[in-house]
């Protein structure tokens, strides 16, 4: 039903905006972007400002949708694991754009007309092909929006749909592209090749001192010692402060007992559904199914793909339907059930795989539970602790003297750079992790006051600037086995490229790997068939994709992972793919007019961008993307 919904609000959004709004972020550029607007603005695009508060009310109700399809809680650092935060953010973007061109060229839709469009879609149509109200609420239900607020996205959607549909639509696919296409992803390639280790091809000896030195100066950029300052910190996070804080087991219990529906994981299964608008024709299917068709056949017959189909592996909660959700629940694995009469339609489902529920006791969670609450317990007294220690350092007190007459932890870093290492290169934890505090010390003046930064997990660092150290060209005699480490490493590339080519030249002079492979007392080995986007050939990538420049029986050779050897191929095999049967070549008809008119939309929507301008507020968008804005305030939502 979620899928539905994202498919019949915002079809272009989620296709365009969410997916491929990522690739054309990458092609614009972040670093570029990112400007100081308004303290409530997390980004503006041209005329039009996108609040901090429209961007978490997209996030949270995004991660609502995932809690409500995986089952379990989703968290915001869940949501920044999955790029969920960007995701938003480049989707509103991508709004905002198109936005703006609609209102210069005056485009717009009244909601008449969109009352009428939904009143025409299918998806809140009943089993009679009405549309129900009950349906279309149940479905905003699930999807975490009220009517106001679906609706006002529903107009929007169908303005931008009027710029961004005809864009995509433009491309046209000719038969010649089309063979160039099935081409490009079927055809394939084996490949026999040998691995030859350094230690066989040659020796990297001792350099000489004059070799080092040449080495040092013809690479001096190599050796500069980069800028570090001298920071004295106060720390107070959840993780640190948890340590120190002491949890009876009583209250643990008491905790466990409260919330037994967060521990464990129910039961989930991997589900494949084919929805019918009938039970007449989900009847006539699961007829043809019970003579042999194929699962995936019939749902092709009904124009759908394999991920149209494919619900994932998901808890019963996963299938917003009761009455499909016990049927599906009780099918026994690989069975195709009968067609099953659910609310929203009726579906026949497969069940591939099953994980069984997985009942977690006290003694199993305990120290998570333990830790939770000491995480809990830890917040509040930063709340506590952060008025007292404003107060104080309002009278003029330094970092030092406050930490020492509010018994605090002061720590002193003596040098720090800004990838958050020390002089010897280690990594100072306190601050490594936590890159927008490391920003902030980097962008602050020596001996001048700072407001303190608030970390990734809902802390506070206060940190004072005590010294900086510019960066300097460090002396060759600082960095004499550096530069000899270096020069070493140099070297075996030099030889392993060269011996490399000499060995494809002996190949290309009539020598066989076979041979290659005996005199080396190595073993022959050869790929299965290889395609462009084979993923786990056992070859680097840089061997595969130089494969594919070479005709058959042609050689290569490329550096192996580590930098130690060198792979030697030829190309043992080339099959070109035959002509797609006419129902392949619709799928590779439709693929490629997707990417057409998604390579036109990226191009359009680039333009855009450039046209109307894109600035993003680095701080307000941190603070957004993890919860913790609150309208301009300093602290975040315990």
């Amino acid at each position: 039903m979620l899928e539905a919904l994202r498919k019949g609000t915002g079809t272009w959004i989620a296709k365009i905006f969410i997916g491929l709004l990522v690739m054309s972020f990458a092609v614009w550029g972040v670093a570029d972007i990112f400007g100081g607007y308004g303290a409530q603005t997390v980004a503006t695009v041209g005329d039009t400002e996108i609040s901090a508060q429209e961007y978490q009310s997209e996030l949270q109700r995004e991660m609502q949708v995932l809690r409500n399809r995986l089952g379990r809680n989703v968290t915001y650092a869940d949501a920044q694991a999955m790029a969920l935060d960007n995701q938003i953010l480049l989707r509103l973007i991508g709004d905002a754009a198109v936005e703006n061109q609609a209102n210069e060229l005056g485009l717009g839709i009244s909601p008449k007309a969109v009352t009428a469009h939904l009143a025409r879609d299918k998806m809140f149509h009943d089993q009679s092909g009405k549309f129900s109200r009950e349906l279309f609420f149940r479905i905003l239900q699930a999807s975490s929006m009220n009517e106001q607020t679906f609706l006002e996205r529903q107009q929007k959607v169908l303005v931008l749909e009027q710029i961004v549909g005809t864009v995509a639509r433009t491309g046209q696919v000719s038969k010649t592209l089309l063979d160039a296409v099935n081409r490009f992803r079927n055809e394939t390639r084996k490949l026999s090749y040998v691995t030859v280790p350094l230690d066989k091809l040659d020796t990297v000896g001792e350099p000489t001192a004059e070799q080092v030195r040449e080495y040092y100066n013809a690479h001096k950029s190599e050796f500069r010692a980069p800028e570090t300052r001298k920071v004295g910190l106060i720390v107070m996070t959840p993780g640190l402060l948890a340590e120190e804080l002491e949890v009876s087991e009583e209250d643990q219990k008491s905790y466990f007992e409260s919330n037994k529906a967060r521990f464990g994981q129910p039961e989930r299964r991997a589900v494949q559904q084919i929805p019918f608008p009938d039970k007449a024709s989900a009847d006539a299917a699961y007829e043809k199914l019970k003579k042999g068709a194929g699962f995936m056949d019939v749902a092709a017959e009904r124009d759908l793909a394999k991920g149209d189909v494919d619900l994932g592996i998901i808890p019963k909660t996963g299938l917003a339907d009761e009455t499909v959700a016990d049927a599906v629940f009780s099918l026994p694995i690989d069975e195709i059930s009968e067609p099953i009469k659910g609310s929203l339609a009726t579906v026949i489902a497969r069940v591939t795989k099953i994980e069984p529920a997985v009942v977690k006791t006290f003694e199993d969670e305990q120290e998570n539970i333990r830790k939770l609450i000491a995480a809990q317990r830890a917040a509040e007294t930063i709340l506590d602790s952060y008025d007292k220690l404003e107060d104080e350092r309002a009278t003029g007190s330094t970092l030092a003297e406050t930490a020492k007459k509010l018994n605090f932890k002061y720590v002193e870093v003596p040098a720090i750079d800004a990838r958050g290492r020390d002089a010897d290169g280690k990594a100072v934890d306190v601050l490594s992790k936590q890159p927008r505090v490391l920003r902030a010390v980097f962008a602050a003046e020596a001996k001048v006051e700072t407001d303190p930064e608030e970390t990734t997990d809902r802390g506070y660092i206060w940190y004072d600037v005590m010294d900086v150290t510019p960066q300097r060209q460090k002396d060759f005699d600082e960095v004499t086995d550096e530069a000899k480490k270096k020069w070493h490493e140099s070297a075996e590339r030099t030889i392993l490229v060269k011996k490399g080519q000499e060995l494809v030249d002996k190949l290309r002079a009539g020598e066989t790997i076979a041979k290659l492979a005996e005199e080396f007392g190595i073993e022959t080995k050869e790929t299965a068939p290889l395609k462009r986007s084979t993923l786990d050939s056992g070859l680097p990538p840089a061997a595969v994709q130089q494969a594919f420049a070479l005709k058959e029986g042609q050689f290569g050779s490329a550096s192996t992972p580590d930098a130690k050897g060198r792979i030697i191929f030829q190309v043992s095999e080339l099959k070109v793919p035959d002509a797609p049967d006419a129902k392949a070549q619709e799928t590779l008809l439709k693929s490629a007019e997707t990417e057409i008119g998604d390579d036109l939309t990226i191009q359009y929507i680039r333009a855009l961008r450039e046209n109307f301008g894109v600035s993003i507020n680095d701080a307000v968008f941190q603070e957004a993307r993890t919860g913790q804005y609150a309208g301009g305030g300093r602290r975040g939502n315990y």
